[in-house]
């Protein structure tokens, strides 16, 4: 079905052709067996997995490309008797899988911002997270930073947790409107659906590094009270769980 290469990695170019391909080949095989979407949901969930913890993607579009043909080649053979064995008995995880559920354990326990049924769960949780940081935490937050910082910098923080966690007045909160705006588009899994998605896991990805840096400095000179302390190692536990270490800005 696809051209492989077996020791070069693909450029930037081939990769967005392989990965237009991939799609069009899930779709094929969705059409072509009448079957519900799931398993090309599966392939965005991983993609989007495979862009947020650096994984190979050369690596991942072959991954991706065995285990399509084997899901034709399975329909093709014995459809029902494939349709059984498959819910019976779990097939080999590949490693943009194991990323995955690895990162969805640690996570589980964070609350979930629930704004659309087919949002990534990982943008659920994150922005469920510092929904969390807004609700527990800012407020004694904002008054340490004030006090031993920068009240503008207070206020700058602010507002940028505020757009990452407040409707105002819209079904969504402002960071989130074009990513929301997206998941209902009738194609619903564009390529700009997942680039919008990763710039969401950014915006909160870079707040958090910044409000951590500019706490860590009092910190270390042991400065926080426990309180503070607390909503610290909480932010230091979202970015550690959420894979998020080296998602900052440069």
């Amino acid at each position: 079905m696809f051209k492989k290469r077996q020791k070069d990695k693909l450029t930037a170019k081939e990769v967005d052709a392989a990965l237009e391909k991939l799609r069009q080949g899930y779709d094929d095989y969705i059409i072509k067996f009448m079957l519900p979407m799931a398993e090309k949901r599966a392939f965005e969930d991983r993609y989007v997995a495979a862009l947020h913890s650096r994984l190979d993607l050369t690596r991942f579009i072959k991954d991706e490309m065995l285990h399509l043909e084997r899901l034709n080649r399975e329909q093709q053979e014995a459809p029902i008797e494939a349709a059984r064995a498959s819910a019976a008995a779990p097939r080999k995880t590949g490693f943009a899988e194991r990323v995955m559920e690895e990162m969805e354990q640690k996570i589980e326990s964070y609350p979930e911002m629930d704004f659309h049924e087919d949002a990534s769960p990982e943008i659920k949780k994150l922005y469920g997270a510092l929904l969390e940081l807004d609700q527990k935490y800012w407020s004694l937050l904002s008054s340490f930073i004030r006090k031993v910082y920068s009240s503008s910098v207070s206020y700058n923080l602010e507002n940028r947790l505020l757009r990452m966690t407040a409707p105002a007045g819209r079904e969504v909160p402002p960071e989130l409107d074009r990513y929301y705006f997206l998941l209902n588009k009738e194609k619903s899994y564009a390529p700009e659906l997942f680039r919008e998605a990763q710039e969401c896991i950014k915006r909160g990805a870079f707040f958090l590094h910044e409000l951590r840096r500019i706490l860590e400095e009092y910190k270390e000179r042991q400065m926080m009270d426990e309180n503070v302390e607390a909503a610290y190692n909480y932010i230091d536990a979202v970015i550690s769980d959420f894979r998020l270490k080296d998602l900052r800005r440069n």
